[in-house]
């Protein structure tokens, strides 16, 4: 006997029937409307400041993931050097069918 055999798997339990799922779930929705109707006045009253707080938050995201504006740490290595893309030759093939580019 292995040491998995000694811990027994807890008795699966049936989900509930489908009219207390309803009836929960009715719950959840009237309970949600009347929230939202009672209080949403205070949630529409702090929704400018939410949305200038998301906002900064992900400005300085940006700013602290890209490091923008040369803001680099001593003993960092400086960023690879950016390569020109390879040239590739002009269709003129599908130009002259009135075919789109890919």
């Amino acid at each position: 006997m292995t040491h998995h055999d000694l811990h027994a798997a807890p008795p699966s339990r049936s989900p509930a029937p489908w009219w207390i799922r309803l009836a929960f779930w009715g719950f959840l929705a009237i309970a949600g409307f009347f929230l939202v109707v009672e209080h949403g006045v205070h949630l529409f009253g702090a929704l400018p400041y939410i949305l200038i707080g998301v906002f900064l938050a992900l400005h300085v995201g940006m700013h602290a993931r890209h490091r923008h504006g040369g803001h680099r740490h001593a003993g960092s290595p400086p960023p690879p050097a950016a390569t020109p893309a390879p040239k590739r030759p002009a269709r003129t093939a599908d130009r002259s069918r009135g075919g789109h580019q890919h």
